[in-house]
C-alpha cells in the first residue's frame, strides 16, 4: 500500500501538467469560488468535491475510466479556490 501511495506522489507532478488535469483544477477553482459565495464553506467544498467525483464516476461508466489524478486535480483546484476566497475576505474586510 505505501508503495502505491509513493508511486502516486512521484507521478503527480508530471500528471498535473497534462491539459485535462489543468481543466479539472480550473473548473474546481471557479466552482469553489461560486459555491463559497452562495453557501457555507463546508457545504460548498463538499458539493464541489461531489461534482468532481460524479464526473469521474461518469467517466468510469461511459468514458475513459476513473482517474485518481483527475480527482487530485479537483482537490487542488478546490484548495486553491478556498485559499483565494480566504485571501479575498482578508484583503477586502474593513
Amino acid at each position: 500500500m505505501t508503495n502505491a501511495i509513493r508511486q502516486f506522489f512521484l507521478q503527480l507532478p508530471a500528471k498535473l501538467k497534462e491539459e485535462d488535469k489543468g481543466k479539472h483544477m480550473t473548473w474546481s477553482f471557479w466552482l469553489t469560488l461560486a459555491a463559497l459565495s452562495a453557501m457555507p464553506a463546508a457545504t460548498a467544498l463538499l458539493i464541489v468535491l461531489l461534482i468532481g467525483l460524479a464526473k469521474e464516476c461518469w467517466d468510469f461508466r461511459f468514458g475513459s475510466g476513473f482517474c485518481v489524478f483527475d480527482m487530485a486535480g479537483n482537490i487542488i483546484g478546490i484548495a486553491a479556490g478556498q485559499l483565494a476566497w480566504q485571501i479575498g475576505r482578508l484583503v477586502l474586510s474593513p
